[in-house]
């Protein structure tokens, strides 16, 4: 009797052991699948937010070329008017250009000059840095102020008062060349322009 229950009881325990196995490999493969599962989804999300990353790159790439593009062109604008509205000044300063007509078409063909740069300039001081436009109103101030001196001392088609005008004519060779200066450089600095503050030597 007690060799028959030993039996059933060597059995059970072969069997319970049996079963305990199974279990425990069907809980580890359900573990493994669950882990590739879940290991695959993280690579897909990896993915999915590291192609997300990339375009949103592309796109911001895209946006300040775009900017940087239209940034050049308008620089490009205002440094093409500003010098010709510079140039129409230093025309208009030199006494010996008034023999043609009088200071009067001279003083007309720099505010014309003036009102196309400030046309311009306006509409599109928005595009540029606040250090840039504040460069920009600075000169533009100065060549004013030298513009209008000039113009209210033209009467009767003449100078009217030389020394004012010569007194003029030195900021015009003065301050506003300085001021100039320092502009063109920013406007290189932005458009990547460098120039070397030493050039090299000529090779004999």
């Amino acid at each position: 009797m007690w060799g028959d229950i030993v039996k059933l009881l060597g059995s059970a325990v072969i069997i319970v052991g049996a079963v305990a196995w199974v279990a425990k490999k069907a809980i580890d493969t359900w573990l493994s699948h669950r882990l590739d599962t879940h290991k695959s989804n993280l690579d897909h999300a990896s993915e999915t937010a590291l192609e997300n990353l990339r375009y949103e790159l592309r796109v911001a790439e895209a946006q300040k070329s775009r900017l940087l593009a239209r940034q050049a062109n308008i620089i490009a604008g205002v440094f093409a008017r500003l010098e010709r509205f510079d140039q129409a000044l230093r025309i208009l300063s030199a006494p010996i250009r008034h023999e043609a007509g009088g200071p009067g078409p001279l003083a007309r063909a720099a505010i014309d000059a003036h009102n196309d740069f400030i046309h311009y300039y306006h509409e599109r001081a928005i595009w540029l840095d606040v250090s840039t436009t504040e460069q920009v109103n600075a000169v533009l101030a100065l060549m004013r102020r030298v513009l209008q001196e000039m113009d209210f001392n033209i009467q009767n088609d003449a100078i009217a008062d030389r020394s004012k005008w010569i007194e003029t004519y030195g900021r015009l060779e003065t301050e506003i060349p300085q001021a100039r200066a320092a502009l063109d450089r920013q406007f290189r600095k932005l458009l990547g322009v460098v120039t070397p503050a030493i050039l090299p030597a000529t090779r004999e």
